[in-house]
């Protein structure tokens, strides 16, 4: 059990630090590094399917059950698809990960024993870029 916990944790810290990545590049410009740490996350996922085409309840269905991911893993997915929405260069794709961001991020917050003023923030401004 503590090899687990061990691994789980370092593949944490991993994601956050593409995450911190990700936003670091698309807030100086830099769409092509951005992208790299997009794939980058994906890959320690092992998220080998193209998560634009698919549906949400597709994505959802594939995260839970063939990925069994967690519910903060999942999170973390929301997060990565609301900066792909950031730098998609279409409205439409905008919009498409934009709302799989939001569905998934309102799933984990009904799913979550703990209150996370991040993701209420991020549901927020979610709602702001639907609406």
């Amino acid at each position: 059990m503590g090899i687990e916990k061990d691994f789980l944790m370092r593949q944490m810290m991993m994601l956050f630090e593409a995450i911190q990545k990700i936003l670091w590049h698309r807030k100086r410009g830099e769409d092509e590094e951005a992208h790299d740490q997009i794939e980058y996350f994906y890959s320690c996922l092992k998220i080998d399917k193209e998560v634009s085409e698919l549906s949400i309840s597709e994505l959802v269905e594939f995260l839970e059950k063939e990925k069994r991911l967690t519910n903060e893993q999942i999170e973390m997915v929301a997060f990565v698809l609301k900066e792909q929405g950031e730098l998609a260069k279409k409205e439409e794709q905008q919009i498409d990960f934009f709302r799989k961001s939001f569905f998934l991020l309102e799933k984990v917050d009904h799913e979550s024993l703990s209150f996370s003023m991040d993701r209420q923030m991020k549901l927020a401004e979610l709602r702001e870029y639907l609406n």
